[in-house]
């Protein structure tokens, strides 16, 4: 129960569009049959919403790939000064879990990025596509505590 609740909390904070306050999280991802281990950051420095971005964690299928990557806040204004930004370009099928995610692109990669919630609310590893994955968060840092 307390993983679903954790996994809600965490959805809701890579899909806010507009946080109430700057926060930016440090999540630890953990694959226990493979031994995956990476921490990642995701949500938003005062720095980052002067840029109009927001980190959040993505994977790629056929890299095996897992990264936090930089999307617009707001899609309707420019982002400045970030010129790889990852831009929403509506869904594709997961091959890995057999639905139909978000997808993200980032200019120049041709690898479709998912977010990493999907497969923590599926209990899969994104890395190897096998059962089991834990998420918890190590840290966060908030405009409070500048």
């Amino acid at each position: 129960m307390a993983a679903r609740v954790f996994l809600l909390i965490l959805t809701i904070v890579l899909f806010t569009p507009f946080p109430a306050w700057s926060q930016a999280e440090l999540i630890e991802l953990f694959c226990p049959d493979c031994g995956y281990r990476q921490r990642f950051v995701q949500g938003s420095t005062p720095e980052d919403e002067a840029r109009n971005v927001q980190q959040v964690i993505v994977v790629c299928e056929r890299s095996g790939e897992v990264r936090s990557v930089k999307v617009p806040l707001d899609p309707r204004r420019p982002v400045h000064g970030e010129p790889l930004v990852a831009r929403p370009f509506g869904t594709a099928k997961s091959k890995v879990l057999g639905i139909e995610l978000p997808k993200f692109l980032i200019p120049g990669n041709t690898c479709a990025l998912f977010p990493v919630t999907a497969y923590l609310e599926a209990n899969v590893c994104p890395v190897d596509g096998r059962g089991g994955v834990l998420a918890a968060l190590v840290d966060h840092f908030s405009a409070e505590e500048r």
